[in-house]
């Protein structure tokens, strides 16, 4: 028998049966590796995302009151302040009242947020990991809001810094509480001042109440969130 006939002998007597069943074995093993590989992924990126949420729902508690804060102090400012502003436009405040206004105007303050959450999502790459598209805007939305109200707050700081402290400084004494010159109060420069730290006031009580709404918004979205994503469990 020629060696041609001899190998095609081999060919044909060869089990392929067995070669199939194995090769199926093989390919199912293989198959099965990667599915329960993927299904432990996704299983761990479900738990980071929980994980995740409660973070956001848990910075978001804490946010709504001093935003709630926030929001009643510059009210109550602005109420205290627009008849006494008003006398200032028509030069006929009188000295008691220009000081109140000077310690009005003398004390800042500035929105203390939390954004670990945020930050850390967004820094490690992670935020994909949220799978509700709307979940994941209003997300996003609130914290791109967040850093509107902060800019607010340094625009602020700023005017307080370049224009408020230098008339504090050098036209009041803050030990004696009198002015270096009493004319001073019907002064464009008193006037500009005190408009100013009006308007910022205005201008960050407006974005502090726009994101407080979101917040609340954000916040119950979130609660559903979870407990949905409980009761599936």
């Amino acid at each position: 028998m020629s060696a041609v006939n001899k190998t095609y002998q081999k060919i044909k007597n060869y089990e392929w049966g067995k070669l199939f069943f194995e090769l199926v074995v093989v390919f199912l093993g293989v198959t099965g590796g990667f599915l329960l590989n993927n299904w432990r992924i996704e299983q761990d990126e479900r738990k980071f995302e929980q994980k995740y949420l409660e973070s956001f729902l848990q910075d978001i508690k804490l946010d709504i009151p001093e935003l709630e804060k926030a929001v009643k102090t510059d009210s109550i400012w602005l109420e205290q302040a627009k008849p006494m502003l008003t006398s200032i436009v028509n030069k006929n405040i009188n000295l008691d009242s220009a000081r109140v206004m000077i310690k009005m105007i003398v004390k800042i303050s500035r929105l203390d947020a939390n954004k670990s959450t945020f930050e850390e999502i967004s820094n490690s790459g992670n935020l994909n990991i949220l799978t509700e598209f709307e979940l994941k805007s209003q997300i996003v939305k609130y914290y791109l809001d967040l850093g509107g109200v902060e800019f607010i707050d340094d625009y602020f700081n700023k005017y307080f810094s370049d224009f408020v402290m230098p008339f504090i400084l050098s036209e009041y004494s803050v030990l004696t509480e009198e002015f270096n010159n009493i004319n001073v109060i019907n002064s464009v420069r008193f006037s500009n001042v005190v408009a100013g730290y009006y308007a910022m006031v205005q201008q960050r009580i407006a974005v502090y109440k726009s994101l407080l709404h979101d917040s609340y918004l954000l916040r119950d979205e979130l609660d559903n969130r979870l407990i949905v994503k409980s009761s599936w469990e």
